[in-house]
């Protein structure tokens, strides 16, 4: 048995124009930043373990050495084997402002309730996810992108840790 989850894609860009008039970010935009979580392990994991976290990165792009919350949960639902959580950055009450596209086809969704884009574009970003198995062990995975992903694309893993276009090489 064991208990395995891994940052499968993420969008950090999406596409179209980020803010209203305003100044403040557009809710389907929001929702349009979002990170896959899958369980590839043989056992559930359950979501009121999980957490997700981004690197938080200087004005010159120079790693912090400090993480910023993005999202986690206290429910009893489990993530079971095979199964991915989609993870967005807006609120859920802006649920029926989503994509077709950005609401995908995965079973569980969450929302991180944030009013701000949280991954970052210009300088790429680690995203991790940690958790604990039915032991209580605690484990975590990180999956990295370049800066200045392109707008609207969904980076996928590509072998290691890299999040990349689909269909691009690694170092695109």
């Amino acid at each position: 048995m064991s208990s395995i989850l891994w940052i499968a894609q993420a969008k950090p860009n999406p596409a179209g124009k980020d803010k209203t008039s305003y100044g403040s970010p557009k809710p389907e935009q929001l929702l349009g930043e979002w990170v896959d979580i899958e369980n590839i392990g043989t056992e559930p994991v359950r979501f009121s373990t999980m957490k997700l976290f981004h690197t938080i990165f200087t004005d010159r792009c120079e790693p912090t050495g400090r993480t910023e919350d993005y999202w986690g949960d206290s429910g009893s639902a489990s993530l079971s084997p095979g199964e991915t959580l989609r993870v967005h950055t807006g609120m859920k009450k802006d649920d029926s402002l989503m994509s077709p596209a950005d609401r995908g086809t995965v079973k569980w969704r969450a929302f991180a309730g944030k009013d701000r884009f949280v991954l970052n574009n210009r300088c790429g970003d680690a995203i991790t996810v940690t958790w604990q198995d039915g032991n209580g062990k605690a484990w975590k995975d990180t999956a990295s992108y370049h800066p200045n992903a392109p707008e609207g694309a969904v980076l996928r893993r590509a072998g290691g840790n890299m999040l990349v276009p689909a269909g691009a090489a690694a170092g695109y």
